[in-house]
């Protein structure tokens, strides 16, 4: 277990022994929770849509998502001198090296791989590349982090739903009603991601990771209303553009579940909540065919 003192108003981990992580927490600890959660929502908006998706288009997102999480895990485990009370941290922490080497073979895959799309594609993606590239300028420069980190979930929510749809907006036919979706979805993605980071906001403090929660005491009382209100945005979706409904139901199945756990947050460990959180964005599965 984990055992902590109270210093100079922040809590400083003494001794931490190591403990077998549960098979059902490697998929986040590895950082690969959230290309899954990416590639099935790609598949539901192509599906929908009625949009032919390449593997490559997979490959490359499943890539790039994977590369995103892993790269700010990473760089995040470089600030840590002691063992810290996050899975994904300290395993990143520990193993850095071999972390990175995986990072640069899968660098090296996803510029092999994005070499072989169309221009027009090649370019779009230069500008997401872009975006992310000042995304980690900003929040893990030291000017600059605790100024932006109370965007960071906002960010990283809204970052992640643009890629996933990426490749099937390009080729998809666009409505009003599509781009409620998409912006329900995104908010979707921001709520999931706020609704951790207020989990973890003390684990947060002690990694002098800024965050929304940090700054704002009763974000967690406000997250069930944003997600209501993702919940009758995009019904207005599935009226303006019957191709929306599919994902209407599952945006609602998600933000269902994601409600719940803020009703019974008592009741589970710190990671099982984590884990469930994505879990719950898997919800397209069920229309899948």
């Amino acid at each position: 277990m984990l055992r902590a003192v109270k210093r100079a108003g922040s809590l400083t981990f003494l001794k931490q022994e190591a403990l077998p992580h549960p098979w059902w927490l490697w998929p986040n600890v590895l950082s690969l929770d959230a290309p899954l959660v990416a590639l099935v929502w790609q598949e539901g908006f192509a599906q929908s849509l009625g949009v032919e998706l390449e593997w490559l288009h997979r490959g490359i997102l499943g890539l790039c998502v994977w590369l995103v999480y892993c790269g700010d895990r990473i760089l995040d485990s470089w600030r840590l001198a002691v063992p810290v009370q996050s899975a994904r941290h300290e395993f990143a922490r520990v193993h850095w090296r071999p972390l990175s080497f995986a990072f640069g073979v899968g660098f090296l895959s996803a510029v092999y791989f994005a070499l072989q799309l169309p221009p027009s594609e090649l370019i779009g993606g230069l500008g997401l590349l872009l975006l992310v590239v000042i995304y980690f300028g900003l929040h893990h420069h030291s000017a600059t982090r605790q100024r932006v980190g109370c965007f960071k979930e906002w960010m990283a929510g809204s970052g992640f739903a643009v890629g996933t749809v990426f490749f099937v907006l390009l080729q998809a036919e666009l409505s009003i009603g599509l781009i409620v979706l998409c912006a329900s979805w995104a908010g979707l993605c921001s709520a999931n991601c706020l609704l951790i980071a207020g989990w973890d906001k003390d684990i947060d403090e002690i990694m002098d990771h800024p965050s929304l929660a940090r700054r704002w005491v009763e974000m967690g009382l406000f997250i069930p209303w944003i997600l209501v209100s993702m919940m009758l945005l995009v019904m207005g979706a599935a009226w303006l553009d019957q191709r929306c409904l599919m994902l209407t139901a599952a945006l609602w199945i998600s933000a269902i579940g994601l409600l719940e756990l803020t009703r019974n947050r008592e009741t589970m460990s710190g990671p099982l909540r984590r884990v469930l959180a994505d879990g719950v964005l898997l919800s397209p599965i069920i229309f899948l065919v």
